[in-house]
């Protein structure tokens, strides 16, 4: 998925010499050209229902016709109505999108662009319980052409580029609900195919953009300009580095022409948002990362994303001592436990460790199988799968086996990369008992079709056929397509120093962690930020859940979401969230299998919630709660944009709280958010 941007600024030379004495909107007095990066983009495939929305390229290519069962068409959206995005009058507007190596060039290849005013084909239904969040060649609205919007592929200094003038659709849709859509096809039949790429698999000039030339008042100006400038600054000293960074970045979070900074890197396990630098161990690969910057000054904002190579460490010569296969204990701090005991009575069920058979172990180095050695010891009764330094190619899922603990040298030393379908670990046994995962890195890869999840366990049933014990240690879990994590009719999960990032891209009903029917869960020193576009975490129908010392930051939509029958006796104690685009905390009453029906009905919302020494700051809302019962907030502080609880018949208990707004309550459904 793609995040909206800007990327520069330039003031005319006619406006430097504007007479500044007015200060009010000058109409061909101030201009400025802004470069915009779509909200959302995909490519459709004839009139297939298959999704491709977080692909990496967009592909135009005339099989036949637009219907033809091989023709694709690339779509974009932009946010244009917002001022900040695209401030003033509308003087021209100019989509460009930029080849791969891969495409197929030259001028005999038209493309043409058209506007359709259905803004909304990446969610719609997102309430349905198998939502349509995709835009298919099945299901692609009808366009209006463009005109002048047929032009040639162009090469220019070795950059081949697509450009259409879209300026009278662009200043159309910003009086009308502020989102320009727009379809790219070929003219040209043939199957010569013009791959772009998307604005997920690029950086800088690569990504798709709408170059925006406007007039606009002196003062906003002013600020674009001095936003402008501490943007190219940032970008020199990124620059610099960014081919070989082996120290330090500096990220600042002021530009010296007062701009507010903020940075949001794609892979955190290298390169932190303060800048700190990570090197990969001498036996991986040298990393590369994006990182996009966004710079506010006054009501302006300007975004960009600039790539990062971070080089692997040399050699040493020492050994990296061996991680321990056995489940190190996870201390429950003692304040949540005297909470359980005079708040609720003692009445929670903890959780209950794998019962692990250490003695056989099987070592596995890359290129090796690591399924092959899973069966060896899954067949001896259960023991220890060791993965060696490096990263481990795996392109079906693993399937595990009862007592089995898979192992790695470490989360920064052993890699496994999914390349396939489905799911990278998970099990064909009905029930599968006392598994561990420890002491590595599982990523999917970004932009794959395939979606799968990372890890993903399902008990064969509710009451005879649980999964039970299994844990997580020391474990880090990304880029997958689908749930990083996902366990349902599963009993006793320990999750201990888990990071489960960029995970769901495929469409929002995909998290970093997602637990269903599961009951006896302790996370415990977790990170499950930035989740491409689902939420950090999700509890649904689980029971006996104790969260101690986690995080979620930036989340496109709501943070964490709880619901669903049997949803009670949830423990969340310095767990902070921050940044979330609409919801921080979402506890709801709506059926699970039927969203769409609004249920008046306790015994689907929360129960016994309580939630302690918290911080729920700079998110759109702190909490949306509906129908919650017997909810406590303790020792915590709620710090955000629009509102920090919104409580439909829910009434919680507070305890050394702090609030910036005041919480509201309500009575009707219909004043607190949908989704």
């Amino acid at each position: 998925m793609a995040v909206v941007g800007l990327m520069a600024v330039v003031l005319s030379p006619a406006a430097a010499n504007d007479d500044e004495s007015g200060g009010g909107a000058a109409v061909g007095g101030r201009t400025v050209e802004t470069t915009l990066f779509p909200v959302i983009d995909t490519d459709t495939v004839g009139t297939t229902n298959q999704d491709r929305s977080w692909a990496d390229t967009l592909t135009v290519n005339n099989a036949g016709g637009l219907d033809a069962p091989d023709s694709m068409a690339a779509f974009v959206q932009f946010k244009v109505g917002d001022g900040a995005v695209a401030p003033g009058a509308v003087v021209k507007a100019r989509l460009v999108l930029t080849t791969t190596p891969r495409s197929a060039e030259g001028k005999d290849i038209k493309l043409a662009t058209g506007m359709f005013t259905n803004d909304y084909w990446n969610a719609l239904n997102p309430r349905r319980a198998d939502p349509s969040f995709i835009l298919t060649g099945a299901t692609k609205p009808a366009v209006t052409a463009i005109e002048g919007a047929e032009a040639p592929l162009a090469t220019r200094r070795g950059t081949t580029t697509y450009q259409a003038e879209v300026t009278a659709a662009m200043a159309a849709e910003r009086e009308g609900d502020g989102f320009l859509s727009l379809r790219v096809w070929n003219e040209t039949a043939g199957g010569r195919a013009a791959e772009f790429y998307s604005d997920s698999g690029a950086y800088g000039d690569l990504r798709p953009r709408l170059v925006v030339t406007s007039r606009t008042d002196l003062s906003t100006a002013r600020d674009h300009a001095e936003a402008a400038s501490d943007l190219a600054a940032v970008s020199r000293a990124i620059a610099r580095r960014a081919d070989h960074a082996v120290e330090d970045l500096p990220m600042p979070d002021r530009g010296r022409r007062g701009s507010s900074i903020s940075w949001w890197s794609w892979d955190e396990q290298h390169l932190r948002d303060d800048g700190t630098v990570t090197r990969p161990a001498d036996s991986l690969p040298d990393a590369t990362v994006f990182v996009d910057v966004t710079i506010a000054k006054g009501e302006v904002r300007l975004k960009d994303r600039f790539r990062v190579v971070i080089p692997h460490e040399t050699r040493s010569g020492e050994e990296a001592p061996e991680v321990d296969a056995a489940v190190r204990p996870v201390k429950i701090e003692g304040e949540v436990l005297d909470l359980i005991a005079s708040k609720w009575d003692d009445d929670f069920t903890h959780v209950t460790y794998p019962r692990q058979a250490l003695d056989h172990q099987v070592a596995v180095s890359t290129g090796e199988s690591i399924q092959a050695a899973v069966n060896q010891v899954g067949a001896a009764g259960g023991g220890v799968v060791r993965l060696g330094e490096g990263v481990h190619e795996l392109d079906a899922p693993l399937d595990l086996r009862d007592r089995v603990t898979l192992v790695g040298a470490g989360q920064g030393r052993t890699v496994v990369r999914y390349s396939g379908p489905d799911y990278a670990i998970g099990t064909t046994d009905k029930q599968l008992t006392d598994v561990v995962i420890k002491g590595m890195t599982l990523e999917g890869i970004r932009g794959d079709l395939d979606a799968p999840t990372g890890i993903y366990f399902a008990g064969a049933d509710p009451v005879s056929a649980r999964h039970q014990r299994i844990a997580l240690q020391d474990l880090t879990v990304q880029n997958f397509g689908g749930h990083g994590i996902h366990m349902k009719r599963t009993s006793d999960i320990i999750t201990d120093r888990l990071t489960s990032m960029y995970n769901g891209e495929r469409h929002s009903l995909f998290h970093n962690v997602y637990w269903l029917f599961d009951n006896n869960i302790l996370q415990s020193d977790a990170d499950m930020s930035k989740p491409i576009r689902g939420k950090g975490a999700k509890y649904t129908s689980t029971a006996n859940v104790i969260v101690q010392r986690a995080e979620i930051r930036h989340t496109t939509r709501n943070a964490v979401q709880a619901d669903g029958s049997d949803d009670e006796r949830i423990f969340f104690h310095r767990f902070d969230i921050s940044g979330a685009g609409a919801t921080a905390l979402w506890m709801i009453c709506e059926i699970f299998h039927n969203p769409g029906q609004y249920t008046e009905d306790p015994a689907y919302s929360p129960r016994r919630v309580i939630i302690n020494r918290s911080n729920i700051v700079n998110n759109k809302r702190g909490g949306v709660w509906k129908i919650v019962t017997d909810v406590q907030v303790l020792n915590s502080r709620f710090d955000n944009i629009d509102s920090d609880l919104m409580l439909l018949k829910t009434h919680p208990v507070y305890r050394n709280t702090t609030f910036t707004h005041v919480p509201e309550h309500y009575t009707d459904r219909y004043d607190v958010p949908d989704l």
